[in-house]
């Protein structure tokens, strides 16, 4: 969500003739950027953490599940995907 002050950023810079001043135009846009940045890592951080991963060695290879525990070691968090339906 947007704070307050974002809100009133994009509305300013949505009418940029109101803004007559370069300098402040130019203030303007660096918070804009500030603000794309910080949603793009937000996404970034949502998107990656949401699909799963195989697990790995310390030399890279993959590591297999251990049925004797209730935890899957074979994927990262513990949770593998989902399979996919077979076309009939």
């Amino acid at each position: 969500m947007l704070s307050e002050k974002e809100q009133s950023l994009i509305m300013l810079l949505e009418l940029p003739h109101r803004i007559s001043n370069p300098r402040a135009m130019m203030q303007a846009c660096e918070d804009a950027a500030a603000i794309i940045k910080r949603q793009d890592a937000e996404i970034t951080a949502l998107t990656e953490s949401s699909t799963p991963k195989r697990a790995r060695n310390s030399n890279g290879t993959l590591k297999a599940d251990d049925p004797a525990t209730p935890e899957n070691e074979a994927w990262e968090g513990g949770k593998s995907p989902k399979k996919k339906a077979k076309k009939s």
